[in-house]
């Protein structure tokens, strides 16, 4: 990981995400950027109706921004002993911060799970679930204040190419954290067969194939992911849809931080596929981190 691009909004749950941005950020020697996005209402030098009563524009009003952001990148400084370029760019937050990451070619977007008016991401049209919706970069969530580094992660898989993909994130991303892998299966044609009345000692011998279907694709997947390598990866197979799943495994292993995988494809498509991942993410308490 190169570069980390951490949003601010100067809330105080933005603080956290600050902090945990510049710990990665020295943990993997990575150049730090701090973006803030003003909000919408304000106006270039020399344009728009307001031009002639105020010839500056918002130019004295960015620039308090940026000695705010640069009073932060200075307190970062002191606290992880990282230097930080501050970033000020007006415009709509969500697409600012996702063209900022393309130009920068950011390896982590890191973000507040709630901005300055107090919203849940649950909100719709909220900055953070928009960001975690269009990014093409991972992004990381932050809940919680930062005091040590993650320690335990949990990973959720569906046991695909594009999976594999996610958990080689998480473990590159935290070498040193405990990782455990969880995987929600159920079978192929449970449902049809609860349909029709199968009796319970059919379905009980049908589950339990699939079970062992399940734990073998688990174990190669492990395998994959640490590709000969001497990392513990430890493996949590769940009968059931996903979201339970994740959810109770996540308090059973005192995760701080849960990574999810985010489907590729159009925006429509990723409404349907990726309903999985939105619930998990307005659902958990943990931070999240979201590979596309």
């Amino acid at each position: 990981m190169k570069t980390i691009l951490a949003a601010t909004d100067f809330s105080a749950s933005a603080e956290s995400a600050l902090a945990r941005a510049a710990q990665l950020a020295r943990a993997h020697h990575a150049s730090l950027h701090l973006l803030y996005v003003p909000p919408h209402g304000r106006w270039s030098q020399g344009t728009g109706m307001f031009s002639g009563l105020f010839g500056d524009g918002n130019a004295p009003s960015v620039e308090r921004d940026r000695e705010r952001l640069e009073k932060r990148a200075s307190e970062l400084a002191r606290r992880f002993r990282v230097h930080a370029q501050c970033h000020v760019v007006p415009g709509t937050p969500a697409d600012e911060i996702a063209a900022f990451a393309t130009a920068r070619e950011a390896d982590l977007v890191v973000l507040a799970a709630r901005g300055a008016g107090g919203l849940r991401l649950s909100s719709v049209g909220g900055t953070a679930l928009k960001v975690l919706r269009n990014s093409l970069v991972p992004v990381l969530m932050v809940r919680g204040p930062v005091k040590d580094p993650y320690r335990r992660v949990l990973v959720a898989t569906d046991l695909s190419e594009r999976s594999r993909h996610v958990s080689q994130v998480a473990l590159e991303m935290l070498p040193k954290a405990s990782v455990a892998l969880v995987h929600a299966f159920r079978g192929e044609f449970e449902s049809a067969l609860e349909l029709v009345g199968t009796p319970i000692d059919a379905l009980r011998l049908y589950r339990g194939e699939e079970r062992e279907a399940a734990a073998a694709r688990l174990e190669a997947h492990s395998k994959a992911i640490i590709a000969g390598g001497r990392r513990k990866v430890r493996r949590e197979l769940v009968h059931g849809h996903p979201v339970p799943a994740v959810l109770k495994a996540a308090g059973e292993f005192a995760a701080g931080l849960v990574v999810l995988g985010k489907h590729a494809g159009p925006h429509w498509e990723e409404l349907v596929v990726g309903s999985v991942v939105q619930n998990l993410v307005q659902q958990l308490r943990t931070d999240v981190l979201v590979v596309a």
